[in-house]
């Protein structure tokens, strides 16, 4: 799930499907992709892989709350790869875009177009499912308008959702062997927290001192860096105190040290930065980078709590509206004073 990040309309089929790569952050394969658009700008867009045959009804079970949601809108499906076919008569997964209109009918999303293409990448042709002599080609998905805005916002868009997945690759076991001692030793000589739930202020010092020295950091964290971020993040307190971070002007620093204390830390301790990472990236409409980070969180601390709400928010697809909402409130609390009740 994501959402349209530059304000670029869009209404040709090549340049929908161009701009595929830059709304999920990398160029899918094998997968179904579903555009909602509202007028001319899309405000939503869903991506699954494609199912194995005889199973497309699942497709249809998955996206039918975020869709639920979506009611005034039309929606746009683009099948990407999934096979050959003999194009423009015999498209690949057609019973599938046959679920889907029924899905989107349900819905009430009308559907505007249904397109098959091999790949996103210059010069593909797409084929529409519902019109044997309606193709085109796509463009450059590198020099389109909607690239430029993307790119300008600060978006990486990525070959695959295999490279996006190496941005969070560990660090070597070597390195978070010695970080993890570091933790150790660190949690043996830590004073009890606070009773009332207020965050420790040194902690929170910490945290916004090297959100505001990301920016412009030119090396990576040290160890001993890493060991007293990761320590003061194990506090839930001072962990919920930084998503006010996901927000305002300090919103992409936070995301390239979470991103980078997520290959950092060890684990369990991984799951706090992973767990920001995730709600950074769910608040900027990054869906497929926050199910990523998500991943990581859950591989590092089975069963935390935060992980385990972000994901239940994914996977019903719940608008990213809703936590930045959460992350304003965060970035207005007073967390040195006790919370009320």
């Amino acid at each position: 799930m994501t959402k349209l990040l530059p304000p670029v309309k869009l209404t040709d089929p090549g340049d929908l499907i161009a701009a595929v790569p830059h709304l999920l952050g990398f160029h899918p394969a094998d997968s179904m992709v579903v555009l909602v658009v509202r007028g001319h700008d899309i405000a939503l867009t869903l991506r699954i892989d494609l199912p194995p045959p005889g199973a497309p009804h699942r497709v249809a079970e998955q996206l039918a709350g975020p869709l639920s949601r979506c009611r005034s809108a039309k929606a746009v499906v683009v099948v990407i790869g999934g096979g050959s076919g003999d194009p423009p008569e015999d498209l690949p997964h057609d019973s599938l875009v046959d679920v889907m209109d029924d899905a989107l009918h349900a819905a009430r999303v009308p559907l505007l177009l249904a397109a098959w293409t091999r790949a996103t990448a210059k010069g593909e042709a797409w084929f529409d499912y519902h019109d044997a002599g309606t193709s085109g080609t796509v463009p450059d998905p590198t020099s389109t308008a909607f690239a430029a805005e993307s790119a300008a916002d600060g978006h990486v868009t990525y070959s695959s959702r295999a490279a996006m997945g190496e941005l969070l690759a560990p660090d070597p076991p070597e390195a978070l062997s010695r970080r993890a001692a570091l933790l150790n030793r660190l949690a043996a000589d830590a004073t009890p927290l606070p009773p009332d739930g207020t965050v420790a202020p040194r902690h929170r010092e910490l945290i916004h001192a090297e959100v505001v020295r990301a920016a412009g950091r030119k090396r990576p964290l040290t160890d001993s860096e890493v060991a007293d971020l990761a320590h003061a993040l194990s506090d839930p307190w001072v962990r919920d105190s930084a998503l006010g971070y996901c927000v305002g002007q300090h919103a992409r620093s936070a995301e390239a040290l979470w991103t980078e204390l997520t290959r950092a830390c060890p684990a369990p301790e991984r799951a706090e930065p992973a767990s920001l990472l995730a709600f950074s990236a769910y608040v900027n409409g990054l869906g497929t980078l926050a199910s990523l980070a998500l991943d990581r969180a859950e591989k590092a601390h089975p069963g935390h709590r935060l992980t385990e709400l972000l994901r239940a928010a994914l996977d019903t697809g719940l608008s990213p509206d809703h936590l930045r909402r959460l992350a304003e409130r965060a970035a207005e609390t007073d967390w040195s004073a006790p919370p009320e009740g």
